[in-house]
This record gives C-alpha cells, sequence and structure tokens, in this order.
C-alpha cells in the first residue's frame, strides 16, 4: 500500500507545480497584454485629438472659401 500513496503524493505535488506554472504563465501574458491595451489606448486618444483639429479645419468657413477658389 506504501507504493500507491507514494504514487498519490507524487502525483498530487506535480498538479500543484503544474497548477503554479500555469498561473504563472497567465500571469505574464496578462501583464503583455494590459501593456498593449494601454498603448492602444493612447493611439486611440491621440487619433480623436487628431480628428477634432481635422474638423474644425473642414468646417472653418476660410477653408470652403479656399476649396470654391481651386475648383474654379
Amino acid at each position: 500500500m506504501r507504493v500507491f500513496e507514494f504514487i498519490i503524493v507524487i502525483t498530487v505535488v506535480y498538479g500543484i507545480f503544474e497548477y503554479l506554472k500555469q498561473r504563472q504563465k497567465f500571469q505574464q501574458e496578462r501583464i503583455k497584454h494590459e501593456k498593449v491595451t494601454g498603448d492602444l489606448e493612447s493611439e486611440l486618444t491621440n487619433i480623436k485629438q487628431r480628428l477634432v483639429v481635422l474638423e474644425k479645419i473642414v468646417t472653418d468657413k476660410g477653408y470652403d472659401l479656399k476649396q470654391e477658389i481651386d475648383d474654379l
């Protein structure tokens, strides 16, 4: 019976180590994804700011006048 108990203990210990290894891997992936998400959020903020500037330029009355002159 001692051999069977030893096999059970070895199996449980191996399972615990595998669980801890997978947990650490998952945490590293989560940190990596958080960094990518932060980068994408900052890029989106930058694009939104540029869009506001472009909207101001296009809706400016001077821009319309210049377009009409250029079209002539």
